[in-house]
């Protein structure tokens, strides 16, 4: 295999590999919580998917671009983590600290996912290229190790899935909101959002959830629980700007909530 054929395979493969994954993971949520505004950012749901696909074709096409292997597959592991945590950091919604601690805890385990990533590519170019090392491998059996490739792509994606205490606290939260949008007086709302000042005039229009990594920042009282346990924090943000937080700790029916 010529190597312009081979980087084009390698462009090609993580292409593929991209999409897979990249479907999976941005509408693996939608799928859990359906009707509930989860925040995405720009490009949307649809230019992420294909945004995320370009950039599985570019480590592809890294691993495979030099003819020594070693080098290029680590290198499209290392630039895959590096740009994977600084979009952690482009997006994030908690204070900067958390974001700094969240990059440090993601950096070294991304490695770990893109290296097998570099290296799946690398490997399964290789069985389209002649050797005189081995004999020529039908094509069938070349066509395997890709649909397997893709199959795992496609399932690692799921790991995007929030955890199952989020998606209570997400479907509640959508639930609190559309009662309390329904209230024409503060008294009328839901006892969790009667402490968020403004509600009842500002609460209007579209609205979508964000979720924030450090629930410690937000200035509520919430009752007292063990070390580790899942306490889902909640902004949601209206189109009009008006914005609020919520911090949900077992049993994850009745939230803190605060304005922002």
């Amino acid at each position: 295999m010529k190597t312009s054929a081979r980087r084009l395979a390698g462009f090609t493969l993580g292409f593929a590999l991209g999409l897979a994954h990249a479907t999976v993971s941005n509408l693996i949520n939608k799928i859990y919580l359906p009707g509930v505004p989860l925040y995405v950012p720009p490009p949307g749901t649809s230019g992420l998917i294909l945004l995320t696909a370009l950039f599985f074709s570019v480590l592809g096409l890294i691993a495979v671009w030099t003819d020594e292997a070693i080098s290029g597959v680590i290198l499209s592991a290392f630039i895959g983590s590096v740009v994977s945590s600084g979009w952690i950091m482009l997006t994030g919604t908690s204070d900067r600290a958390s974001t700094f601690v969240l990059l440090f805890l993601v950096f070294m385990p991304r490695i770990f996912f893109y290296l097998p990533l570099s290296l799946g590519v690398r490997w399964i170019v290789s069985t389209f290229e002649p050797s005189p090392y081995r004999a020529a491998m039908p094509l069938a059996r070349r066509i395997v190790p890709l649909a397997i490739a893709v199959l795992i792509a496609a399932l690692s994606g799921t790991f995007s899935l929030e955890n199952r205490e989020t998606r209570q606290s997400l479907a509640k939260m959508d639930e609190l909101v559309r009662l309390g949008m329904q209230a024409e007086s503060r008294g009328q709302l839901p006892q969790s959002l009667q402490s968020v000042d403004g509600f009842v005039s500002k609460a209007d229009g579209g609205y979508v959830f964000h979720l924030g990594s450090n629930p410690d920042v937000l200035p509520v009282q919430r009752p007292a629980v063990k070390l580790g346990t899942i306490e889902p924090f909640i902004i949601v943000v209206f189109d009009n700007g008006f914005r609020f937080g919520c911090v949900f700790s077992p049993p994850y029916e009745v939230p803190a909530c605060i304005d922002l």
